[in-house]
């Protein structure tokens, strides 16, 4: 969704208070699954400063995954300060780019927050996600003790020979 900057181009300078919502789509971080059940809502001022529109505020959002321990859903509240810089471009003209600098530029009366959004909540979610410290993880069920490693080589496996040989040498 676009953000409305149309009052801050009729009056340059001026702090233009805004809430915004922004859904944010499903990702992978280190490989598990990332969900954002309700939008992100964006709240803050924006102004426009000479060709550039500052917004300042403050990201809120969900985000949903696996404990990395015991598999049970987890919801992690995100909630981070921002101020980011915008700089305004004219469609009709094209940009050198440089493959190193990302910049977040806007035209028109519109600015497009999906990008920072989704960025801003991915840099402050934890690298593993537990229901709590003390997570013991999966509990295996009573009475059934996991097989050694020992006992799931057979022959067929790479290091069944090699145990096969192992053992003849220790017979004789």
């Amino acid at each position: 969704m676009m953000l409305d900057i149309s009052a801050a181009l009729r009056n340059p300078g001026s702090a233009i208070p805004f809430e915004h919502e922004e859904p944010l789509a499903e990702t992978e971080v280190l490989g598990e699954k990332v969900t954002f059940p309700e939008p992100a809502v964006i709240a803050g001022t924006y102004s426009l400063v000479d060709e550039a529109l500052l917004i300042k505020g403050r990201l809120k959002a969900t985000a949903s995954a696996a404990c990395a321990r015991c598999l049970k859903a987890v919801d992690y509240p995100v909630s981070v300060p921002f101020e980011e810089s915008f700089l305004r471009v004219d469609p009709r003209t094209s940009l050198q780019e440089d493959p190193w600098e990302e910049r977040l530029v806007f035209s028109g009366n519109r600015v497009d927050l999906s990008h920072l959004a989704l960025t801003l909540a991915l840099l402050e979610l934890p690298l593993r996600f537990l229901c709590s410290q003390s997570c013991k993880g999966i509990a295996e069920p009573a009475g059934e003790m996991p097989p050694t490693q020992e006992e799931t080589l057979d022959d067929a496996h790479p290091m069944g020979a090699l145990r096969q040989l192992f053992t003849k040498l220790q017979e004789e």
